[in-house]
């Protein structure tokens, strides 16, 4: 097994350093640590880590920015187990622990644009996108949790409700459309919108969602006064619902296309930016996961309950 520490986002940008079992590393910018990351943001000697059993221990060395893992900030002097493939922030620099984070935690970074933020410097061009990007880590890491903790479809879809409103402050509407696996048709629709709404059924546009299902890609209008570069039927449709921007994600499990996220904006034009749609993206295969969860848990429970109940049957059984 291979352990490493590897630059993701950041000056020395794909740069990853080997690591030693039960031996102890320092981190910082200062030239006699053992890992340095050439960032004024992070101390001089900010953190040290250690593998332990083929596991990652993490301790910030009370830093003056924090060490920022998953969905919060480690506490000084604590060491804290991290694990594979969760994003770390340090200073202005994402890093992250095993090969796990070149092949997926790497691509989802680059395509939410959080490595598009870097200039060629190695540093946020904004250094106030920082707080940005660790909201997002976190919404991410928590989402995913909460998901993954979820009983049953109903509970599902009011998490996501709620986690994307708490994240995309410039949204008016928020709907979540499964589709019948068998029909195809669009099963259940459930939203939630900023003002009362009087037909769930206009909730959202229509040919965005199925442009949507049949690219089986997201999809996103910026604005729907400008025709160049999008489709016309449905920017003509947008411009009936008074609908200036918005975006549509399918939710793909395993098995097949579950429904779709949709986003919309009524009033304001360029309302999402394009890692909006990544994060969405990455929002929407968490849910299918979750929702996959819940399919096989209730599976199991009824095969386990017909097992029981043939077995009662069972004459051979009965005393």
């Amino acid at each position: 097994m291979k352990f490493e520490l590897c630059i993701l986002v950041g000056k020395g940008q794909g740069e990853c350093f080997k690591l030693e079992p039960d031996k102890e590393y320092t981190v910082g910018r200062h030239s006699e640590n053992d890992i340095v990351i050439v960032d004024r943001n992070i101390s001089r000697n900010h953190l040290k880590i250690q593998v332990k059993g083929n596991k990652y221990f993490m301790t910030d060395l009370d830093s003056k920015n924090g060490t920022f893992v998953g969905g919060k900030d480690l506490r000084p002097g604590v060491e804290t187990q991290v694990e594979e493939g969760v994003p770390v922030v340090i200073g202005m620099t994402i890093i992250g622990l095993g090969e796990v984070c070149k092949t997926s935690l790497k691509p989802f970074l680059d395509s939410a644009g959080f490595s598009g933020e870097v200039d060629a410097y190695g540093e946020f061009a904004k250094p106030n996108r920082v707080m940005a990007v660790k909201k997002n880590l976190e919404f991410i890491y928590n989402m995913n949790n909460l998901l993954m903790e979820s009983k049953d479809l109903k509970e599902i879809f009011n998490k996501l409700l709620d986690g994307i409103f708490d994240l995309f402050k410039r949204i008016d509407r928020c709907v979540i459309i499964t589709i019948d696996d068998q029909t195809g048709e669009f099963a259940n629709i459930t939203y939630r919108s900023r003002k009362p709404v009087d037909d769930p059924k206009k909730v959202y546009n229509r040919e965005l969602v199925e442009k949507a299902l049949i690219m089986g890609n997201p999809v996103m209008v910026q604005d729907s006064d400008e025709k160049e570069d999008e489709d016309y039927k449905v920017t003509e449709s947008l411009q009936l619902m008074n609908i200036r921007s918005a975006m549509c994600v399918p939710i793909t499990s395993r098995y097949s296309i579950r429904g779709v996220i949709y986003v919309d904006s009524l009033s304001r034009p360029n309302g999402f930016r394009k890692n909006d749609l990544a994060l969405l993206k990455d929002v929407s295969g968490r849910a299918a996961l979750a929702m996959d969860n819940v399919t096989l848990k209730k599976g199991y429970n009824l095969n386990y309950l017909t097992d029981v109940l043939e077995f009662l049957d069972n004459p051979d059984n009965q005393h």
